[in-house]
């Protein structure tokens, strides 16, 4: 096999390569910006829905109900706190592309929700069953986004620490999330949502 495929390029080294658009600092900014189109679709959301009278109040734990703010302290902590590896140039790029598009598609699950969007599991007057869009294709996309996002976020930023974090915390959050928010779907929009659950995987695309 050839060297070279599994080269680990050192920054400022000889064999840093001499066509890389962007070093370590740019690629850590732009992942941060990607996460920042989920941060500013979720707040402008919460002002487009304004209130509304509750037609179902989940009784999760609280720190189920809030989810979307707390999955993402490990990606504030690993921005701020860097605990690196060094990889090749182009599995960092690469890391950066799939944070990017991961975010893009959160956002238009985000906004595919339109007022049905919200932080906590609760049903609100208004709340509609969305099937169109990405939920065709599966049935949490904007968590599938979010984990997509933390794997991308942990090679653009050579990070273990994020490493670390995206297997034994965020991983089994969402996993809980979502087994928590299906059953208030379930209870909310019943059969309906049933043959939504028999119709479409929860987060690998075309799973059946």
């Amino acid at each position: 096999m050839d060297e070279h495929a599994h080269r680990v390029y050192s920054r400022g080294s000889a064999s840093w390569p001499q066509n890389a658009l962007m070093d370590d600092r740019t690629l850590r900014i732009g992942v941060l910006l990607a996460a920042h189109v989920i941060f500013l679709s979720a707040a402008a959301l919460r002002i487009i829905r304004g209130q509304r009278r509750h037609l179902l109040r989940s009784r999760a734990a609280w720190w189920l109900q809030y989810y979307p703010p707390l999955v993402w302290l490990p990606f504030v902590v690993a921005y701020v706190v860097p605990l690196t590896i060094e990889l090749a140039y182009g599995l960092q790029l690469a890391g950066v592309v799939l944070a990017v598009g991961s975010a893009l598609f959160a956002a238009w699950a985000m906004w595919s929700l339109g007022r049905s969007y919200g932080i906590r599991m609760d049903l609100f007057e208004g709340h509609r069953l969305v099937t169109e869009g990405p939920y065709r294709v599966v049935r949490h996309p904007m968590y599938l986004g979010i984990l997509s996002f933390h794997i991308g976020a942990t090679f653009a930023m050579q990070s273990l620490l994020l490493l670390a974090a995206t297997a034994l915390y965020v991983v089994p959050f969402t996993a809980v999330r979502i087994v928590a928010e299906e059953r208030v779907l379930l209870q909310g929009f019943g059969e309906a949502y049933g043959a939504f659950v028999r119709r479409v995987p929860t987060l690998v695309p075309f799973a059946r």
